[in-house]
């Protein structure tokens, strides 16, 4: 199995409005996807709600490990840990169809239930029955819905820097949020990011999420929210939260407390150190605490 090219769209996605901006997009995107240090393939399959795209990689007889990206940073967000995650598990990285990326919705999901929906739809064209699953911010909140709507799927659950979900987020992110989506020129990104993250991020990916943002029209319907008492009691597969003591879109001291209160099943921890990237930003540590739960 060599790379992949990721396929030509056939249709302009609801989020980039002419074939020019997307096809720039598109290109930032496969800049990003040159550091994925494992052979690939890429492809999409048809949803209730669109066309999702996926980067699939290791093992074929491995487990299914589903990823779910943040807001913004696509699929390519996991290069730093794809070849430890990808020894054992057959890895499915989905674009989640209501951000820019290159997904190609003709309409995004508008509750947590339909985002539910859209999963069973992709599980399904995978012929997937049961997997592993972890999200990364948005896609930490994401990933914790799907186990809620469907908990008799799931295997194992990692949430790094959940958004919300846990805890309500700060103000600050939703007022920087809504400023880099009506300012999206490189300084302002950049100022984003480097108040996200204190640590220098890898420059193909700022060049990329810079692109979803100049060229595309962020639309998620579904904002992450805190989960209630009950439904963190309710999680029942083996769960592992990991959280940096520099996170700044919400209080990760505060989620840690709550997230150990409340689930039954959790490994957590606070890393020293580190912000809302935390793969990005120490992938040798992250790397081996997600190594250890999965192979157990």
């Amino acid at each position: 199995m060599k790379k992949a090219s990721i396929p030509a769209a056939t249709e302009t996605s609801l989020h980039f409005k002419t074939a020019k901006r997307q096809s720039s997009y598109d290109r930032k995107y496969q800049e990003s996807l040159l550091n994925w240090p494992v052979p690939f393939i890429s492809f999409f399959v048809p949803t209730r709600f669109g066309s999702t795209h996926i980067l699939s990689c290791g093992p074929e007889d491995g487990t299914p490990l589903v990823l779910l990206h943040a807001m913004g940073f696509s699929s390519t967000v996991w290069y730093p840990n794809i070849e430890v995650l990808a020894k054992k598990h057959r890895i499915y990285a989905i674009d989640y169809i209501g951000d820019l990326n290159k997904s190609l919705p003709t309409a995004t999901p508008a509750s947590r239930e339909e985002c539910g929906q859209w999963m069973d739809d992709v599980l399904r064209e995978l012929q997937l029955d049961t997997v592993s699953l972890g999200g990364i911010s948005y896609g930490g909140f994401l990933a914790l819905n799907y186990t809620l709507y469907a908990p008799h799927r799931i295997l194992k659950l990692f949430l790094l820097s959940p958004a919300a979900t846990f805890v309500e987020l700060h103000p600050t992110f939703i007022r920087r949020i809504i400023s880099i989506a009506a300012l999206p020129m490189k300084w302002n990104i950049r100022r984003f990011l480097g108040w996200l993250s204190k640590h220098k991020l890898n420059s193909s990916m700022v060049n990329q999420f810079h692109a979803a943002f100049r060229y595309g029209s962020l639309s998620l319907k579904v904002a992450p929210g805190v989960y209630s008492d009950d439904e963190l009691r309710q999680l029942q597969p083996p769960l592992l939260l990991l959280l940096g003591d520099q996170e700044v879109i919400s209080d990760s001291g505060q989620a840690y407390v709550r997230a150990t209160e409340l689930c039954k099943t959790i490994q957590a921890e606070l890393l020293p150190g580190l912000g809302h990237m935390l793969n990005l930003e120490n992938p040798a540590e992250v790397n081996k605490r997600l190594e250890q739960f999965l192979h157990s």
